[in-house]
């Protein structure tokens, strides 16, 4: 190695020739470690030793201490002699010449071509000192480890609601919905992180919805949508012209590179861990996908992320804290009003179901009738929140018991649905759940 000039306590400068490691003990090794042939005593820092070996050291009038930092065995120790601390036992000294750029090509040789990172933390070789070496270019480890840059965090953010949405289409899954849907489409909000969530029959139904949902917003929040980004999938590259027509910007993510496209990849991702966790605790069938996807975009957009400090979506579109007086646990039992007894005295005044959501501008709930096997909406509901009739014997849900026993009208909220009575199979089933409130 290069002279290293070192520093002496009378002021005087002096030069180490050699760089190696002293292993002190089994569990003890220093790295790094400069050799001064004028000096005649060897000298250990306190701070290196208990840095690299991880360990702790505790001083006294007579010794010093060594201990391993997690099990707190001693593996080292020392005498008090004439004001300095002598380290008992003897120390293996291994030094290795690296000062030029063949030896340290001979080890990246040796080692598998790790990266110059990677090379310098082998301390025995003593290629931390080489950092010349470091920028330069080769052959193999390119071709045999070469990786994509890093995405870097987007650290753009917009100013305004609806400045600029994410899309993105999820799909088609083997299983169909009970209201015929294999796809969802998901739009994203830079601003408010306010998600919106359309069921879709076929993945041609999202210009569609797109162009509705751009209208929704002119009228609804009196705001424009200046920017779209989404992948380059067809069914947005087809509204190329509407894009141009209107003044907005599609902004499209390179050829499989999913990742600049990542908001909304992750609020997929968020959707679906949601969602499974609301078919788990009531042991759904597959069928009722649909619902769960639906009621988790609801249930996202009034809880707040880390990213708005506090905030929900619902309240940063809005400006209002959102009300959750009306929300039960999904999947649960309940029991609606029967009205369809027709005079019948000696009728069932009530109807087994399961609570499936929250419609869509209507002041109820959105409930399946098991005896039929339809969808309903209803706003005289009795909630059985800790039975779901779809688990079996033994597998209650560990919520502690609550019946709640609703029959007026419930407070003001809104999400989506399609007609009253039992559901037709719609075009195109969303979740609208950010709409003005309704009375």
């Amino acid at each position: 190695m290069v002279e290293c000039p070192v520093g002496l306590p009378n002021g005087q400068q002096t030069a180490a020739t050699k760089e190696g490691t002293v292993v002190l003990s089994d569990k003890l090794k220093l790295a790094n470690v400069l050799y001064v042939p004028s000096l005649q005593c060897n000298l250990i820092s306190v701070s290196q030793l208990i840095n690299e070996s991880d360990c702790v050291a505790q001083f006294t009038n007579k010794i010093c201490a060594i201990q391993d930092r997690t099990s707190r065995m001693v593996i080292g120790a020392g005498e008090l002699r004439e004001g300095l601390y002598y380290l008992r036992g003897r120390a293996t000294v291994a030094t290795v010449q690296t000062g030029n750029e063949k030896s340290f090509n001979l080890w990246h040789k040796r080692l598998g071509h790790p990266s110059s990172k990677v090379l310098e933390l082998v301390s025995n070789i003593g290629a931390g000192k080489i950092s010349s070496l470091r920028n330069q270019v080769c052959d193999v480890y390119l071709r045999a480890k070469q990786i994509r840059d890093k995405f870097p965090a987007s650290d753009n953010k917009t100013l305004e609601s609806f400045q600029l949405i994410h899309c993105d289409l999820w799909g088609p899954y083997r299983t169909t919905a009970l209201c015929g849907a294999r796809y969802f489409l998901t739009i994203v909000d830079d601003y408010s992180r306010a998600t919106w969530i359309y069921l879709l029959l076929d993945k041609k139904e999202v210009s569609v919805n797109l162009c509705n949902f751009i209208a929704l917003v002119e009228r609804q929040f009196n705001k424009q949508v200046k920017t779209v980004r989404s992948d380059n999938g067809t069914e947005f590259i087809y509204l190329g012209n509407y894009f141009h027509k209107h003044g907005i910007m599609h902004e499209t993510s390179c050829a499989r590179t999913p990742q600049q496209n990542g908001r909304v990849e992750h609020k997929h991702r968020h959707i679906l861990n949601v969602a499974r966790a609301l078919r788990f605790q009531a042991n759904l069938p597959i069928e009722f996908g649909g619902e769960c996807i639906l009621t988790a975009g609801y249930v996202i957009n009034r809880t707040p992320p880390l990213i708005l400090h506090g905030k929900t979506p619902y309240e940063v579109l809005y400006g209002m804290t959102p009300q959750l007086e009306h929300m039960r646990v999904f999947g649960c039992l309940c029991y609606i009003h029967n009205q369809g007894h027709k005079g019948d005295k000696f009728a069932s005044h009530s109807r087994k179901c399961v609570f499936m959501g929250y419609p869509y501008s209507k002041k109820g709930w959105r409930v399946y009738d098991l005896g039929l096997g339809v969808f309903l909406i209803s706003r005289d509901v009795v909630f059985c929140e800790d039975k779901f009739p779809y688990l079996t014997d033994g597998q209650q849900s560990p919520l502690s018991a609550h019946v709640d026993y609703t029959s007026g009208p419930i407070i003001d909220w809104v999400s989506m649905d399609g007609n009253e009575g039992p559901n037709t199979t719609p075009h195109s089933y969303i979740h609208e759940n950010l709409v003005p409130h309704v009375r």
